[in-house]
Formats: C-alpha cells, sequence, structure tokens
C-alpha cells in the first residue's frame, strides 16, 4: 500500500491540514501520479478567502498539476492527444474531470463546460487534487505527456493561466490588427500578452505591477506597459486615448480579478469595440453598468471561464515552441514543499512571485 500527503481544506479562516493516507492502486481506467510540480493559482487564495463559498466537507484541491506517471491502469495507454504514454512519463494535467455522460461531454453542446465535474474533491479516498504526493487520474481528464526536451518548469509556469488566455481568445475571436488593452499582469495578463503579440495585434498595452512582471510584459510582446501603483484611473485614460487616437482600444481584456478593474476598462473601450473578462469569475462584489452606452456605442462584452480540454494540451505545446525562446522557465520565482502549500498561496496572494509553485519532493 502506498502513502501520500494531501493538503486539506476544511473551513474559511482554518488552517490547511497535511494529512497522511493510504492511496490504493489505480482502477483500469485510472492512472496514477507522483506530483512534482503544483502550481498556485488566484483561485486558491479566493477560496482561503472564502470568495468561493464554505466547502460541505474537507476537500483535497490544487488544480495545475505535473506529475511522473507511477502506476498505469491497464485501459489507460495514450494521453488525449492519441500520444503513447508510459510509466515513468511526465504528465501535465487538469483534476477537473468531466461526467462523461452529459450533453456537453456527448458533443452536442460545443464549446461549453461539463456542468458535472465534481470539483473541489472531497479528502478521504483517492482523487487527482495536486498537492498531494500521489494523485489518481481518470482517463477522462485532460492530461497530456510532456516531450522529454521540455522542461516541467516551462509548462508550470503559466499553469492554467495559459489555457484561460487561449480560452479567452476562442471566444473573443480575431484580433489581427487590433489595439488591445490587458488589465492585469499576473500569470492571465502575461499569457494573453504573449498570444495577442503573436496573433497580430497590432498594438499591445498593458496594466499592471510589479514592475518585474511589466519587464516580462515588454519582453513577451507589450508595446507600452502602465504601472497601476504609480498612476492613477485618469491619468491612465489619458495615456490610452493618447496612444489610440483619442478612441480607445479596440479590445481590452480584464485579467486582473479585480472589480475596479472593470470599471475602469468599460470606459477604455472604444465604440464598436470587445471586452473579454477573464478574471473575475468570484467574490461578491457588484458594480452599476449603463445598458445605453453599451447600446450607443456598440460594445460587445464577452466572458470566459474555462476552457476546452484541447487547450491543455495547446499549453504544452506553446512550452516546447516558446518556453526556451522566451526563458519560461525563469517565470518560476518561488518554489515550496508541500507542507508549506500555506505559504505559498499567502505570498502569492502578497504578489511576491511571478509564479509560485508546491513542489511535493522538495525537501526543506
Amino acid at each position: 500500500m502506498r502513502r501520500s500527503r494531501s493538503i486539506v481544506f476544511a473551513k474559511v479562516g482554518q488552517p490547511l491540514a497535511c494529512i497522511e493516507r493510504d492511496v490504493d492502486e489505480p482502477r483500469s481506467d485510472e492512472l496514477l501520479l507522483r506530483i512534482t510540480h503544483a502550481g498556485v493559482c488566484g483561485s486558491d487564495i479566493h477560496r482561503l478567502a472564502g470568495d468561493l463559498g464554505e466547502p460541505p466537507v474537507p476537500i483535497c484541491f490544487g488544480h495545475e498539476g505535473i506529475g511522473v506517471i507511477e502506476v498505469l491502469g491497464s485501459q489507460v495507454t495514450h494521453d488525449q492527444s492519441g500520444k503513447p504514454i508510459r510509466v515513468g512519463d511526465r504528465i501535465y494535467y487538469s483534476p477537473v474531470t468531466p461526467c462523461g455522460e452529459c450533453a456537453v461531454c456527448r458533443g452536442e453542446k460545443p464549446g461549453r463546460r461539463c456542468g458535472h465535474s465534481l470539483w473541489p474533491v472531497p479528502f478521504g479516498g483517492p482523487n487527482p487534487a495536486a498537492y498531494q504526493d500521489l494523485a489518481t487520474v481518470h482517463s477522462r481528464a485532460p492530461f497530456y505527456r510532456i516531450p522529454d526536451p521540455v522542461s516541467s518548469d516551462s509548462v508550470i509556469a503559466f499553469g492554467c493561466a495559459m489555457p484561460t488566455a487561449l480560452g479567452g481568445m476562442l471566444r473573443l475571436g480575431d484580433v489581427r490588427g487590433a489595439i488591445v488593452v490587458i488589465q492585469g499582469s499576473g500569470p492571465v495578463g502575461l499569457a494573453t500578452c504573449l498570444i495577442v503579440r503573436r496573433s497580430g495585434a497590432k498594438k499591445v498595452i498593458v496594466l499592471g505591477e510589479p514592475q518585474a512582471r511589466l519587464d516580462i510584459a515588454s519582453r513577451f510582446g507589450a508595446d507600452e506597459v502602465i504601472s497601476i501603483s504609480s498612476t492613477g484611473r485618469e491619468e491612465r485614460r489619458h495615456r490610452i486615448m493618447a496612444l489610440t487616437n483619442g478612441e480607445g482600444a479596440d479590445i481590452v481584456i480584464e485579467a486582473a480579478g479585480r472589480m475596479e478593474a472593470f470599471v475602469e476598462g468599460f470606459d477604455l473601450v472604444a465604440s464598436y469595440g470587445r471586452y473579454l473578462i477573464m478574471g473575475l469569475y468570484s467574490g461578491f462584489a457588484t458594480t452599476p453598468v449603463n445598458p445605453v452606452a453599451i447600446n450607443n456605442r456598440n460594445i460587445s462584452i464577452i466572458g470566459s471561464l474555462g476552457f476546452p480540454s484541447s487547450e491543455i494540451g495547446r499549453t504544452v505545446e506553446v512550452a516546447e515552441e516558446l518556453g526556451a525562446r522566451f526563458e519560461f522557465d525563469k517565470l518560476v520565482t518561488h518554489c515550496f514543499p508541500l507542507e508549506r502549500t500555506e505559504a505559498a498561496i499567502a505570498c502569492a496572494s502578497r504578489g511576491e512571485p511571478i509564479k509560485a509553485v508546491v513542489m511535493p519532493t522538495l525537501v526543506i
């Protein structure tokens, strides 16, 4: 019988627990991964803050995972792209597993997310959460083999931010020739900057902080970066209007996860422009919206939560294509052992890392 430590979240305000448990052999349609990298996501910060609600039972979480295959079920021979896999291969995966039975899973509602995925998962039995030593992953979950030349750090550097950005671009549509403002310079904002630049945008402007992240945005192709800590909202608006001939941006992309960003971003969109919302997925804040302005300025507001499972595989491909050139691995600036997962999330909440990663194999 194998043993695994799991990080368990029971209640808002209560410290995370690191609990050891027995792990059963995977079933024929499962694979067992030894987790090497578990990326810290902004949603982890919201979870601990209570923005995602109180779990009814203690749960395991962590949804940005890379692991080495320790055991393969007899029915599991290929990843979701059709590439053969074997024990010892590195896998990048999402633990949010589709039910396999609903209309979305049957392909009758393309572009939607399965609404029956069990996530987060209750603590106690085999589960695919990334904040643990061993994860039991079902073959329906999105999982992809990482090619040998690609470093694990290059893939986890964006975590779910890269597939989130790729999914957002699918919903947004063509950006060629557009002036694009990106609000936020965290992993989602940086991934979006890279994709938008390589998709043919005419000009890319990134609002964010700290300067280290803005420097990366410039390296990824931003034409202009504006610090939100050294400028006020009105000053930023004047600068962007000056950069857009007084018209505003063709596209504004919210990747900040803060309600005040939506209020500011709406005023930056040009008539006939598009506003993509990717960061505001939790919490309880609201703000007034003027439908007359939306209508009379012909503005399209597009929500984007989640992504097709294929974007997990596309994230590996992006790391393979661009990771070495843009030094993705250097974005991983803070690493923590499993028992310090709560410290890793707190560190990320303070904005200290470019990317914080929990490594269960790391010894203090």
